[in-house]
């Protein structure tokens, strides 16, 4: 048996909480156009896409990754006011907005890390320069995007975890699980 599965960063439900009034303003500013909003409860940052794994990989990709994982500090984030989108706003496929980093780079360090230790497991990496982003939404078809102002009291975060995750594809969206928690330090 198989899991789709990746590696992410569980954003805070408070900071969803803030993020559901951007989405609603996104909905609201781009109605009855081809874009498919991300759910609040689904925010996340993915490290890394694993794809479909065999279950009886899952122990391997713990030792790969806890080790590593272990050496990382707590991980300090703000929201940006800043959204766009992959390729560009022009011609949006996936519209995100940008998160900064507080911890002069080690995110994309641990990334980093992670990735090579998959790579070593077989998995086929993303090679594309790592971005700090949320999705918000995917477009499905050539459209414009209206985005709303933006303004965030205390967007600062922390996050003590990354988490290994399922996603299952459903009608009604993706649901996703925490299969594996891994605590940095």
């Amino acid at each position: 048996m198989t899991k789709r599965l990746f590696l992410a960063i569980n954003i805070p439900p408070v900071i969803k909480n803030q993020l559901t009034e951007l989405i609603l303003k996104l909905q609201k500013n781009n109605k009855n156009k081809p874009i498919k909003w991300v759910a609040p409860k689904n925010l996340h940052l993915t490290l890394h896409f694993l794809g479909s794994v065999p279950e009886q990989k899952i122990p391997a990709i713990n030792r790969a990754i806890e080790p590593i994982v272990a050496k990382f500090p707590i991980l300090n984030f703000a929201l940006s006011n800043s959204i766009n989108s992959f390729p560009d706003l022009n011609n949006p496929k996936v519209i995100f907005l940008e998160i900064k980093e507080l911890n002069d780079g080690q995110t994309i360090k641990l990334q980093k890390k992670i990735g090579e230790s998959l790579a070593q497991l077989g998995f086929k990496i993303d090679k594309r320069p790592f971005h700090l982003h949320l999705t918000l939404g995917r477009v499905k078809f050539k459209t414009t995007v209206q985005i709303p102002n933006l303004q965030y009291p205390n967007s600062n975060f922390q996050i003590d975890s990354i988490d290994l995750m399922e996603s299952q594809i459903t009608l009604q969206g993706p649901i996703y699980s925490i299969i594996k928690q891994y605590n940095l330090v």
